[in-house]
């Protein structure tokens, strides 16, 4: 009797290890989706702000994912932005527009100016 594994013994195996590493390399890899859903709140948040003060309100990404919003908080994005850095300026009626520097973030982040919502992520 010859010792060793089967062909279908390994194909198992084989299979086993595909649908777990299918399964855990979604939540280890940042997805695009991850970083939309981080910037359209990170941009609702500043659009309300600026509702809320009645004035114009600028929210300033870097390259590193460090956030400002002018006057009102700061914090860091889990998934930084390859589009950054750039600077978006809100409107006290809620349309937005990215400022002359931020051509680069124009061309990657289609957005709305009326609504400041990011269309097909």
């Amino acid at each position: 009797m010859r010792r060793g594994f089967t062909l279908v013994e390994m194909l198992v195996v084989l299979v086993l290890l595909g649908l777990a590493a299918a399964l855990v390399a979604p939540a280890l890899v940042p997805t695009r989706a991850r970083q939309t859903t981080e910037l359209v709140e990170l941009i609702g948040a500043t659009r309300d702000a600026a509702v809320r003060r009645g004035e114009v309100v600028s929210l300033h990404v870097e390259r590193s994912g460090a956030w400002q919003v002018e006057g009102v908080a700061a914090g860091r994005l889990a998934t930084p932005l390859p589009a950054a850095p750039f600077t978006l300026i809100v409107s006290p009626l809620g349309s937005c527009a990215f400022d002359v520097r931020s051509g680069a973030a124009a061309l990657a982040i289609s957005l709305d100016p009326l609504t400041c919502e990011v269309r097909g992520s």
